[in-house]
This record gives structure tokens, C-alpha cells and sequence, in this order.
């Protein structure tokens, strides 16, 4: 397995290009659980997914401190209705929509119907369960927030890219397009820039599983319950695969960068995770208690792992872990919800 360059992977806040910022939103107060994006151009904004209502405030902090004026935010586009990525949607909405009126929550109609029944909707039923307060507060949004995009809109192919806007970043003119993704969550996308014919940067969201280690060009499976369905899941991945981005953001975190690295990682990730299913199974033909898979399992998910922070440390992994054997154990029908 290759080893990644410092330069080659970045998980740190900051501005990575002309137009572009990733964002430690410092989710659960760890580092390195979850990156928002930020497109920032000429004369408009793109905010790429926000946490919880917890990391609302710091996101606005380095939005501040980065001189990135709410009043020029155009769209926040959400990759899914996952508590984590978009809990805090109400409340960023709101506290931009008072700089300007205008802004709009760009997602497929999936999306909208899961959020705005978010106290039945089975993801936030099950997390509550699971996460407890860690949620956060959730509320319902005015219709009004929302742009749906319809199937028609979405990205079909590198010669049919569906662009639904275009921005001036200094001498470039970038596009914006996105493809949608759906396995890990029903209603997921994965919004991509390109300039000219290239495509520059993709956010995969959880669409290309977790990047939980700073030196080897290795993910880890994000398949939580109760949305994941494994065959749509890899389905996505083998249409990412046709891509060639430049860079690659990961939610749960960091940025890969180079055209090589991301490919490497596209490459491994389908393979990672049928190994990850087949092990699954046999653990369970061996004995058919959820304890006992997670056990064997869980040595070959700290091999995949940093050491020092983030999820690395016992606790955090062993939560992450859990969840995601769970998550493959109730698509493979050996678990309800």
C-alpha cells in the first residue's frame, strides 16, 4: 500500500485553492470527525454540509475570521439527512437568511420529505436512541429554504454534466454540478466543481467511505443503520469510479488531493468493502451473536486506523465500529432495526 505525501492529504481548516476551504467543524469535540467545504467565489458562496446545531457557531467563527460574509451565501447543498451532516441545517439557514434573504437549501425532494419529518423519520429515531444529546437540536425549516433539484438536473455524464451554475473565481469560471449517490443514505449526493471540461473537486460525503488514516491511502466502510443498503452502495462507487478529480473531500474527514491519490482510493474502496461484508458473514455463520462479530472485526478496523486522534482513540473506534457491523448485519436481514 502507497504512502501518502504531508501535501497529499489535508484535514486542518484552511483555504486549499483560490476558491475552495475545508472546515474541522470539531464534531463530538474531536479533530478529524468531520470537514464541511466551503466554495467561496468571486461574488457568491457554497456551503457543503454543516454538522450538527453544536458546530453552527464555529462554522461561522472561521467564516468570520476567513472575512467569508454571510450575505454572499448562495446555497448550502447537503450530501444527506444524516443527523451529522445536516442537524444544524435550521440553524445556519436562519442566521444566513438574516444577511441575506435569498440563500437557498439546494436538494432533491428525498431530502426535503426526510428533514421535514425528522421526529418519525427512522434515521433520527435510531440516532437519538444510539447518540442521545450529541444530536443536537433539530427543527423544521420553511419550505420556502429550499431549490429542488429534479432527476433531470443531476449530473449524467462527463459529456452530459447538468452544470446548474456557473461562478468567477479570479481568471476561472467554475461549475457547479452534482451527481447523486444513494447506498449509504436513500437521498444521497455528491456535489463536484468543474473548471473548464475538468472536474476539479468532489465531495463525497460518505459515498466513498471514511478516511480515518493520515498516511496510507485507505478507507473505512460507512454503512450505518438504518438507511444503508449495500448494492445501491456499490453501485455509486462504481459510477465515482469513472471520475477523475483533481482532489476529494471526505465528511468524516479530510481532503485527498491529486488526481493518482484519488484514484488509489477509489480503486481500494470497493474492494474494502466486500471484504468487509464477507467477513461479516462468515463471523456470523461462526456464531450468530452481534458481540461476536464485532470482536473479530474490530482488530482489522484499528489496522485501518490512526493512532493519535480522531476515532482512533479506543472508545470513539469501538462506537464507529459497532455501528457500522450493526449496519451491514441488518441490510444482510440478521438485524432489525
Amino acid at each position: 500500500m502507497s504512502v501518502l505525501k504531508g501535501r497529499n492529504y489535508k484535514y486542518e481548516s484552511g483555504k486549499l485553492n483560490n476558491y475552495l476551504h475545508l472546515v474541522d467543524i470539531k464534531q463530538f469535540n474531536r479533530v478529524r470527525v468531520f470537514s464541511c467545504f466551503i466554495a467561496e467565489f468571486d461574488e457568491d458562496t457554497i456551503i457543503l454540509d454543516c454538522g450538527t446545531s453544536f458546530e453552527i457557531n464555529r462554522l461561522l467563527r472561521y467564516m468570520k475570521k476567513n472575512n467569508i460574509s454571510l450575505s454572499s451565501v448562495r446555497y448550502i447543498i447537503p450530501t444527506h439527512h444524516h443527523f451529522d451532516h445536516i442537524g444544524g441545517l435550521w440553524k445556519l439557514y436562519s442566521k444566513i437568511k438574516e444577511e441575506n434573504p435569498d440563500v437557498r437549501i439546494l436538494c432533491s425532494l428525498k431530502f426535503k420529505e426526510r428533514i421535514d419529518n425528522f421526529k418519525c423519520e427512522p434515521h433520527f429515531v435510531h440516532a437519538k436512541k444510539t447518540f442521545g444529546g450529541l444530536i443536537g437540536e433539530i427543527r423544521k425549516i420553511d419550505d420556502n429554504a429550499f431549490k429542488i433539484l429534479h432527476s433531470s438536473e443531476y449530473y449524467e455524464s462527463i459529456s452530459n454534466k447538468n452544470i446548474i451554475e456557473s461562478f468567477r473565481s479570479l481568471d476561472n469560471i467554475v461549475h457547479l454540478s452534482i451527481i447523486e449517490t444513494p447506498g449509504h443514505a436513500p437521498d444521497h449526493v455528491c456535489p463536484m466543481f468543474f473548471i473548464d471540461d475538468q472536474l476539479d473537486f468532489i465531495y463525497f460525503g460518505c459515498a466513498m467511505g471514511l478516511k480515518n488514516h493520515r498516511d496510507r491511502m485507505i478507507t473505512l466502510p460507512s454503512c450505518s443503520a438504518p438507511n444503508f443498503n449495500y448494492n445501491e452502495y456499490m453501485k455509486s462507487v462504481e459510477i465515482l469510479k469513472e471520475l477523475s478529480p483533481h482532489s476529494a473531500g471526505f465528511s468524516h474527514a479530510g481532503i485527498v488531493l491529486g488526481i493518482e491519490n484519488v484514484k488509489e482510493i477509489m480503486e481500494e474502496h470497493p474492494i474494502l468493502m466486500k471484504e468487509f461484508k464477507e467477513m461479516v458473514i462468515n463471523y456470523y455463520n461462526q456464531i450468530p451473536e452481534t458481540r461476536f462479530v464485532f470482536d473479530s472485526i474490530f482488530p482489522w478496523m484499528e489496522s485501518r486506523s490512526d493512532v493519535s486522534e480522531g476515532y482512533a482513540d479506543n472508545e470513539a473506534l469501538r462506537k464507529l465500529t459497532l455501528s457500522i457491523v450493526y449496519g451491514m448485519m441488518v441490510d444482510l436481514g440478521y438485524r432489525e432495526i
